[in-house]
């Protein structure tokens, strides 16, 4: 009984950690780690979405990839930054897109 509660639990751990809120969650720290050393750079909010479809059509890997918009604001400029991102064994690797 035991070794069925302990794999439970192991089991409901995974399902979390592998959860599209904890992508996003884990997404957006390292896309916001991952932004330009600015003085001043203040994240204004974000915004999380699909990967395009053609990016999906050649996609290899086992873990879906997001799209991660950061609104930033620096001196009264405002600016976007898009980042794809992919969570594998619960580290996210983040990539910034020019669009």
């Amino acid at each position: 009984m035991r070794n069925v509660t302990i794999w439970a639990a192991s089991a409901a751990l995974l399902v979390a950690a592998n959860s599209p809120a904890s992508a996003g969650k884990t997404c957006v720290a390292s896309a916001t780690e991952a932004l330009p050393k600015i003085a001043g750079l203040v994240v204004k909010g974000f915004r999380t979405r699909p990967v395009s479809p053609a990016v999906l059509a050649t996609w290899r890997g086992q873990s879906k990839p997001i799209m991660i918009d950061l609104d930033v604001e620096s001196q009264g400029d405002e600016q976007t930054f898009s980042y794809v991102c992919v969570v594998t064994r619960g580290s996210a690797f983040v990539q910034r897109t020019m669009n």
